[in-house]
């Protein structure tokens, strides 16, 4: 690049880094915001896309830039380090990112990338998760078995029934986190390092609760909302402190072992028990967990809590 043609584009390299600082960290008057929507600098609008601290349903016509490193900030937009709260995005930007057909017209980004940034986002609430069980598009019907539990039980009986063989398969490919012996038969093909997540939230076998006994490996059948009463009370016996402490605050435990619970040796076991009165839900056991069971150093995200069990199980997903 010649002399002349470098003179000629730092004003225009320093506009745009006034403009991308403009835009980022801070609440924006809607003149700049409607400025920057349609500023052809597609660093600007990118800054715009990033920033948390305007109102999202304003950001909409970003999800159909013609940037796709735009969209793609919009999908995405956290740094490293990523913060403790994520806001979620509303759903029609949302709808507007998981249907796109293309990444934007500078060939920077494929949709399917997008669509990857904004699932490790946190932008998505289960809430809407739920909305796409009933979505006419197939493509979003697909998607809503991502969250196969938080869905009632009418909306999986409707998607394992759905008119889209696509999204037929997909569901019944899901279906089997809550199929106790397809549980068992698939655990030995799941790498090692997922094993406890799927001990931990599945519906699981009679042989396989035994086997986790058996190999003490109880740490995920203790935060289970699917482990059976009688390993409940197991584990509510169990010599190890840390494992009595995380079964004292399920919402699931009877009159008889709270009484225990609350008298345990351990004070943290102790604590966990006498926290909250009974009866619990599974939300709260999950707030009880993520309060007491990280320090004040924590830097753990943030985020929307999962659904409660028993009421799923009655076809009443909570609302978020």
């Amino acid at each position: 690049m010649c002399a002349v043609d470098a003179h000629r584009r730092r004003p225009r390299q320093a506009a745009g880094d006034l403009g991308q600082l403009m835009c980022k960290d801070r609440d924006l008057p809607d003149a700049v915001i409607d400025a920057a929507l349609r500023h052809p600098e597609w660093r600007i609008r990118g800054a715009l896309a990033r920033n948390q601290h305007v109102d999202p349903s304003r950001l909409a016509p970003l999800a159909t830039d013609p940037s796709g490193l735009v969209r793609a900030r919009l999908a995405n937009p956290h740094l490293r380090p990523w913060p403790r709260w994520v806001r979620p995005l509303p759903h029609d930007i949302l709808v507007t990112l998981l249907t796109a057909q293309d990444g934007g017209e500078d060939g920077k980004v494929t949709a399917n990338e997008i669509i990857w940034e904004l699932e490790w986002s946190r932008q998505i609430p289960l809430s809407f998760f739920r909305s796409m069980a009933g979505r006419e598009d197939p493509a979003l019907r697909i998607r809503a078995t991502w969250r196969w539990e938080s869905l009632t039980p009418a909306q999986r009986a409707g998607l394992l029934d759905d008119p889209d063989p696509a999204v037929r398969e997909t569901a019944q490919d899901r279906n089997w986190e809550l199929d106790p012996e397809r549980v068992e038969a698939e655990l030995p093909s799941i790498r090692p390092s997922s094993r406890p997540f799927v001990l931990g939230r599945c519906a699981l076998s009679p042989a396989l609760v035994e086997q986790c006994f058996a190999d003490d490996t109880v740490h995920p059948l203790a935060r289970n909302p699917h482990t059976p009463a009688d390993a409940v009370a197991r584990l509510a016996r169990h010599s190890e402190a840390k494992v009595r402490e995380m079964v004292a605050a399920r919402p699931d435990l009877g009159p008889d072992l709270v009484a225990e619970l609350r008298e345990d040796p351990d004070k943290d076991v102790r604590m966990r028990a006498r926290l909250h009165p009974f009866p619990r839900t599974w939300i709260e056991y999950d707030v009880i967990d993520r309060v007491i069971g990280h320090g004040p150093e924590c830097i753990c995200p943030i985020t929307e809590p999962d659904p409660d069990p028993a009421t799923v199980q009655a076809g009443r997903p909570v609302e978020s």
